[in-house]
C-alpha cells in the first residue's frame, strides 16, 4: 500500500493498494493553480507492482500508459465521481453530472500493455448497510503477467 502523505483536518487523503508490494512509489504534485492551493490531499500517487520481472524495464513516467477500464469497457464513461452517489448529490457537489476521475493505469512497451488486463470494474459503488465509502467509486483492475 502507498498512502498519500498528506490529510485534511478531517482526515480525508488517499492511498493506492495492490496485492503485490510497490517498488518506485512516487508522488506528484497537483497544487499547480491557487483553485487547489487549500486541498492538501491534491497530488497523485504513482506505484510499480513488484510481481517479478516487468517486461520493459522501468519507465513509468516515459512510456504511454494503457487505461485498463477503456480497455476492458470501451465508450463506457465508467463514472466514478457521480450523482448516483448520495455523498456526491447532497455534498458540495450537488450539480456534479458525473466524471470518472480515478484510473488504474498499466505501462505499455512497444508491442503494448506490460500487464493483461483481465477484468476491470468499479469498487465501493453502493452503500453498505447504509454507509458510503466515499464520495467517489474505485476502480479495481485484475491484471496478469503475459504468458
Amino acid at each position: 500500500m502507498a498512502r498519500h502523505a498528506s490529510r485534511s483536518a478531517d482526515g480525508v487523503g488517499a492511498v493506492l493498494a495492490s496485492r503485490w508490494p510497490f517498488s518506485n512509489i512516487r508522488e506528484v504534485d497537483l497544487h499547480v493553480t491557487e483553485r487547489v492551493d487549500d486541498l492538501p490531499w491534491a497530488a497523485a500517487v504513482t506505484a510499480e507492482p513488484a510481481c517479478g520481472s516487468s517486461p520493459g524495464g522501468s519507465r513509468w513516467t516515459s512510456s504511454p500508459l494503457r487505461d485498463a477500464w477503456e480497455a476492458a469497457h470501451p465508450g463506457e464513461p465508467g463514472h466514478t465521481f457521480t450523482p448516483s452517489n448520495p455523498l456526491v448529490r447532497d455534498g458540495e457537489w450537488s450539480q456534479e453530472l458525473g466524471r470518472r476521475i480515478d484510473y488504474v493505469l498499466v505501462r505499455c512497451g512497444i508491442r503494448g500493455p506490460s500487464l493483461q488486463i483481465v477484468h476491470c470494474h468499479r469498487i465501493f459503488d453502493q452503500a453498505v448497510d447504509g454507509v458510503w465509502a466515499s464520495d467517489h467509486f474505485g476502480v479495481f483492475a485484475d491484471l496478469q503477467v503475459p504468458a
